[in-house]
């Protein structure tokens, strides 16, 4: 299916617009995306560490821990040490992290809702959306979409 080639590009030229000057909006200080992207897989995923950082970013290791470093002198994240490994860290967000996001998550919302309503999207077109990604995403998470 032919259309099928076009979502991926599709896909991330949304997100490219809905995150354009989004952080200057929500009144943030406007992080590198190599910084978003870690800050959000740390909120999502409290506790993790670096090598879990690098597997899901596919950025080299050193340029994840730079970009922790980065984000903990910002104070958006706090480093703890692993209980069971000394040697190991252990990364979550912190309240002011959480606080950002949840503004940023405000003007996505907006974002999003404006251009639905500007585009005449009913509420159960919304809806039927909001199912479809995630049950596209649950199964490129399964293995089966090959």
């Amino acid at each position: 299916m032919a259309e099928l080639e076009a979502l991926p590009e599709l896909i991330f030229e949304v997100a490219d617009v809905l995150n354009l000057r989004a952080a200057g909006e929500a009144g943030l200080v406007d992080l590198p995306t190599s910084e978003l992207t870690v800050l959000r897989l740390v909120t999502v995923f409290p506790g993790c560490g670096i090598v879990f950082l690098t597997d899901r970013t596919r950025m080299h290791q050193a340029n994840v821990s730079a970009t922790v470093r980065s984000l903990v002198r910002r104070g958006l994240i706090v480093k703890e040490t692993d209980e069971r490994d000394r040697r190991a860290v252990r990364l979550f967000p912190s309240e002011q992290a959480d606080r950002d996001l949840e503004s940023l998550r405000a003007v996505w919302r907006r974002r999003l809702t404006a251009a639905f309503d500007a585009a005449g999207i009913a509420e159960r077109d919304r809806a039927r959306l909001l199912t479809v990604l995630r049950e596209t995403k649950r199964g490129l998470q399964s293995g089966s979409a090959g």
